[in-house]
């Protein structure tokens, strides 16, 4: 799972993506709600900063909520954990439609997991901080959905989720899931809006390979 990073704010985040990955991103969040312009170590239920491909094919930096809402509820809340999908979930027909069409990224400096055993917390409580070797930020992949407010289709509010998969070597010794984290090639697919062939995504939904991550003792 994932369930705290480190992120950057807006400026940085839109400085290293052109230099980083070579993915030009717009300061205008549409009718997302504004990126958040400052460093922040985050946990769910938050706003967060997300880059996504607008409706116009605009690749932009917004904030949005950190628990996946799906537009079918009434009100902008949910009885299910969601700031998590697990890819096994993927082909369940919203979260599909989804991953087709309204997929995202949140640039993170580092994420963190707490050590697991047999899906039991260890105690003491041990926490590891994973960064990529390279010092570049670290692209974690998910999705997202617009929740319209009945009451006022003006009121258009972003929420998003990190998926989640197998672990690598490096993550596994710790948790028995990680984050999705793109490779460089698979960060212009993933904000591609041409890119909709459900099986070539799925193909994008793997471990990053350990090589590329360093892990420190958090606490």
């Amino acid at each position: 799972m994932c369930g705290r990073f480190t992120q950057p704010g807006d400026i940085e985040i839109i400085r290293d993506l052109k230099v980083q990955y070579g993915v030009d991103v717009n300061a205008d969040p549409g009718d997302a709600a504004p990126p958040v312009n400052r460093e922040q170590t985050l946990i769910p239920f938050n706003d967060v900063n997300v880059i996504f491909t607008g409706r116009e094919g605009v690749i932009r930096l917004g904030a949005m909520y950190w628990q996946l809402i799906q537009p079918w509820n009434e009100e902008f809340k949910s009885r299910y954990t969601c700031f998590n999908v697990r890819m096994e979930s993927m082909i369940k027909q919203h979260n599909e439609r989804l991953l087709r069409e309204q997929r995202c990224i949140l640039p993170v400096r580092s994420f963190f997991e707490t050590r697991k055993i047999g899906g039991v917390a260890v105690k003491p409580k041990e926490s590891y901080e994973f960064a990529l070797k390279s010092g570049k930020l670290v692209p974690l992949g998910g999705i997202y959905a617009v929740w319209v407010n009945p009451e006022d289709e003006n009121d258009r509010r972003y929420s998003c989720s990190i998926i989640t998969l197998e672990p690598n070597e490096i993550v596994g010794e710790v948790h028995d899931r990680m984050p999705l984290v793109l490779d460089e090639p698979a960060v212009k697919a993933w904000l591609d809006p041409l890119v909709t062939d459900f099986d070539e995504l799925m193909g994008l939904i793997r471990p990053l390979s350990s090589h590329l991550l360093e892990r420190s003792r958090a606490c």
